[in-house]
């Protein structure tokens, strides 16, 4: 009895190990001709070499170690990866269903890329398959990687992050993006410094952007929604420009419109931002504000309705403007674009401290005491024909007592910049007011 256990046991052993044999001899084979038909999925201009590829679990994927792949200009090494077994339906491109990678670099002429790790899923590859016919795009389905640094060529710019997830990459698809500790550093003069904590994008053409920042090629927005959140952003020069605790911005574009509400929350803007360099004179080291926009830009007329631009400035002021502009986008208002044309304009202003501190600015620039000028000014408009002047000083006396509200409705289109420069000169040229519509309104 026991010899014929013996025997049975022995046997089993014996069968196991020719399985065992077979079964690697087997994933051998498959993993050759998993390899062979990996390279002929690659095209005519791709190559790659490794120095050891082993057989994933039941030959669906190749484990390699020191891989090289080359396709036109572009090179990838890494020190370990793994890709599944491409599919292919036909004549279309092939789908690898799952890549991973340790060590990841990529190099091509409009940059380069590491990462420490990097995993893909559903990712069809921009495969060219001879002279006569165009390359398919790159396409990834989702892509997980952490301890990114990129260089991008044409704007001689550093990108760096702990981690970054995106999904749905792919020509003119709607990408969704998360990205932690994000830094981006530009040395083209003026050299900036950018920093988020936190960046999340939702339906913006990621791979239309990424082939206008590499190539210079022109972005077109594509249609629907966008969303994007940016927590704890920093903008930083050869001093700090920008901080901001949170930043928000949703818009739906169609063919004819483009609708769009966003908001800074908790800002800090140095005086060396364009047109800030007035702060220290009036004793502030830096402005602190709130800001909401909400618009609707008009893509086939090119103009722009302002429902509300708010401006909620801590120890200086609140400034709420809408209105039309013509030949302006949503980004023109904030950037006071000189093309900007007002149509008709509004603003509301409610003073928290920012009035005075002009004033006492205006005494020390006429050598004056802030009596004394205020006298000069009220006895000029008293012998002067300038009710707007004389507006505008009954409500400098007082800004306590309630808002100021400026209506602006030019009888024909005017620059933005004109119009702003005119209110200045409004008290020594009255007939300004006219030509730009100007009215006041104090309580």
């Amino acid at each position: 009895m026991k010899k014929n256990v013996l025997v049975m046991i022995s046997g089993i052993a014996i069968l196991g190990g020719i399985g065992w044999l077979g079964a690697r001899h087997a994933e051998h084979l498959m993993l050759d001709k998993s390899i062979e038909r990996f390279r002929q999925t690659l095209g005519p201009d791709a190559s790659f070499t490794y120095k050891k590829a082993t057989p994933g679990v039941l030959g669906r994927s190749v484990k390699f170690t020191s891989l090289v792949f080359r396709q036109g200009p572009e090179t990838i090494t890494a020190d370990e990866a793994e890709v599944s077994k491409p599919v292919t339906k036909g004549s279309e491109s092939p789908l690898i269903e799952h890549l991973s990678f340790r060590n990841f670099q990529m190099a091509d002429t409009a940059g380069s890329l590491h990462l420490a790790k990097l995993a893909m899923e559903g990712v069809t590859l921009p495969v060219k398959e001879d002279v006569h016919t165009p390359a398919h795009t790159l396409s990834i389905q989702h892509a997980e990687a952490t301890k990114l640094h990129g260089f991008i060529d044409s704007l001689q710019s550093d990108i760096s992050a702990d981690t970054v997830t995106v999904d749905d990459f792919g020509e003119s698809m709607a990408s969704h993006l998360e990205a932690t500790k994000l830094q981006f550093s530009a040395d083209v003069p003026p050299a900036r410094h950018v920093s988020a904590d936190h960046v999340g994008i939702d339906g913006l053409d990621l791979a239309g952007l990424y082939n206008s920042l590499t190539t210079g090629a022109a972005y077109t927005a594509r249609n629907g929604t966008r969303d994007i959140q940016i927590d704890h952003l920093a903008i930083d020069g050869d001093s700090p420009l920008l901080r901001a605790v949170k930043i928000l911005s949703h818009s739906s574009k169609s063919e004819s419109a483009e609708q769009e509400v966003s908001s800074v929350q908790d800002a800090e803007l140095w005086p060396s931002m364009p047109n800030l360099a007035w702060l220290p004179t009036l004793g502030y080291d830096r402005l602190h504000a709130s800001l909401v926009l909400n618009d609707t830009h008009d893509l086939k007329t090119d103009k722009l309705h302002i429902e509300e631009l708010s401006i909620d400035a801590a120890q200086m002021g609140r400034l709420h403007l809408d209105g039309d502009f013509a030949q302006a986008g949503s980004h023109a208002v904030v950037a006071a674009n000189a093309d900007m044309q007002v149509l008709h304009m509004h603003m509301n202003y409610m003073d928290h401290g920012l009035v005075p501190k002009i004033l006492d600015q205006a005494a020390k620039a006429r050598n004056m005491n802030l009596h004394d000028m205020l006298a000069t000014w009220q006895e000029q408009t008293k012998q002067g024909n300038n009710p707007i002047l004389t507006q505008a000083l009954t409500y400098a006396l007082h800004p306590e007592k309630g808002p100021l509200d400026i209506y602006i409705q030019p009888q024909r289109p005017l620059p933005l910049m004109t119009v702003l420069a005119s209110l200045g000169a409004v008290g020594v040229a009255p007939q300004i007011a006219q030509q730009v519509g100007l009215s006041l309104h104090t309580p």
